[in-house]
């Protein structure tokens, strides 16, 4: 019984813990969600596919080629040699010409080995253009995210500010019923109540729109009741160095570049490989007392196209001229992103400051409304003065939640520059 009761106990906590954390979506994982359902992911599978075909179209270059012709036809110029009183087989006649030719490579200078590190280095390169389009997911996705939550914190002071107009409503209800307020009071009350619930359905239209588009972008429906968790206001050190895709895609470019002048520099190499040749006639040629019908030839061959030697100084310039552009692209792109993350230190300075000052604003804020809400008991203020400091702490509050919200925003925007 008592192990029953221990189980039942263990079962609840159990379905409490994982009740307490359930819609919850911390920032990391909706990039996870929208990184995987973005169909750009597809691309990964695809480009190991084709990398894996044309590696294996590369390394048949060794297997043996074989080539078989057939020529029908009439085949003038070959003497003929007839015995005598033999029949006369002019080799003018129609001749059936079969050539049969089998091409073993021994080396070919190094094109094979130099075509699939130009397989290698592209699939590279379309890997990292891949990363780099899937990277800026993540900028949408904290926008959209930092959003629902600026919304959220309006939302919330709202309702709080809201809480607040209904005790003073029922307040002054019992002030006007005993004859100490106003009824003007109440009405004054009773608008800003109707203004606060319009705001209040105001965001929460806002928020369905925004929660909308990061579901679209995640591929799984978000309800109502799922929360997004706020990232912590204790930031480690960001790191200044930059650790973005683009630097890999540069680097693949580069590595681009240097297959493709490997490539260029085998095919200025002979090329050496085993020929076996044989030429087949029907009818044969008749030379006397025996007939000709095939010719086999077989041995080493050799081949050199020195074509490529003409333009292998221009190549060169080429290969230069291509890497300097490549320097230059990222040089444009480091000196762009070092700007953007000076200027998000800036503004992250700001926002700390900012909230520093907002906190003692808040502070003196709600001891002035405190204050005020002892005149009124008292009869020393009006219900618009009272009302006034309250929207005024209301207010106080929402900007140094704004800020924090912001704050984080522009910690998780240095990041996103950073790459880090």
């Amino acid at each position: 019984m008592k192990q029953l009761f221990f189980n039942h106990i263990l079962f609840v906590f159990c379905l409490f813990t994982l009740s307490s954390g359930y819609g919850q979506l911390s920032l990391d994982s909706c990039q996870a969600k929208a990184r995987r359902n973005y169909p750009m992911i597809k691309q990964f599978g695809l480009i190991d596919q084709t990398k894996a075909y044309t590696t294996s179209n590369a390394n048949k270059a060794f297997l043996p080629q074989l080539s078989f012709n057939i020529i029908g036809g009439v085949v003038d110029g070959f003497p003929s040699f007839d015995a005598p009183g033999s029949t006369d087989n002019s080799s003018s006649s129609m001749q059936l010409i079969s050539v049969v030719q089998l091409n073993q490579a021994i080396w070919d200078g190094g094109i094979t080995k130099a075509n699939k590190e130009i397989i290698k280095a592209n699939s590279e390169k379309e890997t990292a253009e891949v990363e780099v389009a899937l990277y800026q997911i993540r900028e949408r996705v904290d926008n959209l995210f930092f959003g629902i939550l600026l919304i959220d914190a309006q939302i919330d002071q709202q309702e709080i500010y809201l809480d607040i107009l209904q005790k003073n409503t029922k307040r002054i209800e019992i002030a006007v019923e005993n004859g100490t307020a106003y009824k003007s009071d109440l009405d004054e009350v009773k608008v800003e109540l109707l203004n606060a619930e319009e705001r209040i359905l105001e965001l929460n239209y806002n928020k369905k729109a925004y929660k909308e588009v990061l579901a679209a972008m995640m591929g799984e429906p978000l309800s109502e009741t799922t929360s997004l968790q706020k990232p912590s206001m204790k930031v480690n050190d960001l790191q200044q160095s930059i650790n973005r895709p683009e630097l890999s895609m540069f680097a693949s470019q580069r590595a681009m570049i240097d297959a493709q002048a490997g490539l260029n520099r085998s095919t200025l190499y002979p090329k050496i490989g085993l020929l076996g040749f044989g030429t087949f006639l029907n009818p044969g040629i008749n030379f006397g007392a025996s007939d000709i019908d095939r010719i086999l030839v077989a041995g080493l061959s050799l081949s050199w196209d020195v074509s490529g030697l003409y333009r292998n100084g221009n190549n060169k310039k080429l290969e230069e001229v291509n890497l300097l552009k490549v320097d230059n692209q990222e040089e444009a792109f480091l000196f762009n992103t070092n700007l953007q993350i000076d200027q998000t230190q800036i503004e992250l300075q700001k926002y700390q400051d900012l909230i520093e000052k907002s906190e003692e604003v808040l502070a003196i804020k709600s001891r002035i409304k405190k204050a005020y809400e002892v005149k009124y008991e008292n009869g020393v203020s009006t219900m618009t003065e009272l009302l006034d400091k309250t929207n005024e702490e209301n207010l106080a509050n929402q900007k140094l939640i704004f800020q924090e919200i912001q704050y984080l925003q522009k910690v998780y925007e240095y990041k996103y520059k950073s790459g880090n």
